[in-house]
């Protein structure tokens, strides 16, 4: 009996191991399954707000009621907004995604511009209304080419849930696919539209700067512990790391965070650097949707929780509140001079005052110790090149970059003509003015055009 043991144990184990893997395998087909069906069904959503603003805008444009046109306006700029936070969440890297995520804000933008002059009985100009008309035909055009990509894809057999696998052939397939659509030159036929001041009025000098953030390589296996360090509300959550960023300025980690109790599709999700392993954002789909604290209090917290994960020095400048959020824009400060280039964005919890969305690659890219000169002439010098018909409100020195990858310093003065603010930037060596915004503050945040 004895000689059959060792062959019958044999068997048992490879039996145990067989069945083993066989349940890993499965468990890790689930899981890809699972995020393709995630990540289907937020393409649905995108292409489902894309033609809900556009449907909207054009109502809004058809409208003689002013009161249904702030009602379609408000709607345009909800469903710009909410496409857009659908685009960043799924997988795509192509370059042309960039062009769409800066659309559907400039459409979300200049929306809410027109709703506050509507709320203000204000008729729209012919200039306006074709500015809209113009938006409309972009709307009209991603949306068509969204459904197309998203058909081509699916007859592709392409699995969302595999593209964050590293190397994964699928994903090559996938930007080949995107190569034949217009989407890659988007960008390019953009107009000169306003931008929110919160995402930062200089930042699209900062899309293509080589990285600075130096520091030790984390391993895969040290990001979990980096992302419990910087939210205690996730400490007894599942945090995987599901791929690696690809075709990004910073390389990193992508992670899924979430428990048994998460509702499917509303599991938070992050990118952690390789180098330095510094969180290059994080987003939260779960809100209260409730505003128990004022914006004092929330920018009170998102300080708190920069201090806590290393960002010293940052200094909130403008913000964006809606639906019970608010996103609040900081900028680093060194030596009492306000560095537009290092950009955080912290987006928190009115309800709960949680911080529920991070992105910090502006600051991660572009912050280091400046060498700043003394200006090279004075503040009183430089207000003389302010014109006389204008009220100054305060004055700061900033630097601001300028194309080239270059930066300078400025006075940054605030100053009022008439009924309308701006801010504008005199260069403070040559005392140029180098760049004049006019600012539109409203209940929800602040516009400069």
């Amino acid at each position: 009996m004895r000689k059959y043991t060792l062959p019958i144990a044999l068997s048992l184990a490879m039996v145990a191991v067989l069945g083993w893997g066989i349940y890993q395998y499965n468990e890790k087909n689930d899981y890809h399954t699972y995020l393709d069906i995630q990540f289907q069904r937020q393409f649905y959503e995108l292409i489902g707000h894309v033609e809900n603003a556009q449907v909207n805008l054009s109502k809004a444009m058809a409208s003689g009621s002013n009161k249904d046109i702030v009602k379609f306006l408000n709607d345009t700029v909800q469903h710009s907004y909410m496409a857009q936070e659908k685009l960043t969440q799924l997988p795509f890297h192509h370059g042309g995604i960039r062009g769409i995520e800066k659309f559907l804000s400039q459409l979300g933008d200049y929306s809410t511009a027109m709703l506050n002059k509507s709320l203000e009985g204000v008729v729209l100009e012919e200039k306006e209304l074709n500015t809209m008309v113009e938006l409309h035909d972009y709307a009209i055009s991603l949306s068509e080419q969204l459904v197309e990509l998203q058909q081509k894809v699916a007859s592709g057999g392409v699995n969302f849930g595999d593209l964050r696998r590293e190397g994964n052939r699928n994903l090559k397939e996938l930007e080949n696919q995107m190569k034949d659509f217009n989407l890659i030159t988007f960008e390019e036929r953009l107009l000169e539209y306003p931008e929110l001041i919160y995402d930062g009025p200089f930042s699209d000098h900062l899309k293509d700067v080589k990285p600075r953030l130096e520091g030790k390589e984390v391993k895969e296996e040290e990001v979990p512990s980096i992302i419990t360090k910087a939210f205690e509300n996730h400490k007894n959550d599942k945090i995987s790391v599901t791929g690696q960023t690809r075709y990004q300025p910073l390389e990193g980690y992508y992670v899924s965070i979430y428990n048994d109790n998460t509702e499917k599709g509303y599991e938070a999700t992050a990118a952690v650097s390789k180098k330095a392993g510094k969180i290059i954002w994080y987003m939260n789909p779960v809100q209260t949707g409730k505003s128990n604290i004022d914006r004092t209090e929330a920018v009170k917290r998102a300080e708190e929780f920069l201090e806590k994960i290393g960002y010293t020095n940052m200094k909130s400048t403008y913000t964006m509140a809606y639906e019970g959020q608010i996103v609040i824009n900081f900028a680093y400060e060194q030596e009492d001079v306000l560095i537009y280039s290092d950009l955080v964005k912290v987006k928190v919890d009115l309800g709960n005052g949680n911080v529920i969305g991070l992105e910090a690659q502006g600051y991660l890219s572009n912050h280091y110790e400046r060498a700043i000169k003394k200006p090279a002439i004075s503040e009183d010098d430089a207000r003389e090149r302010l014109s006389s018909s204008v009220t100054e409100q305060s004055v700061r020195l900033a630097m601001i970059p300028i194309p080239g990858g270059k930066e300078i310093l400025t006075y940054e003065f605030k100053v009022k003509f008439g009924k309308d603010t701006y801010l504008v930037y005199i260069d403070a060596e040559t005392g140029e003015q180098r760049r004049m915004l006019l600012m539109v503050d409203q209940k929800d945040g602040t516009l400069v055009i």
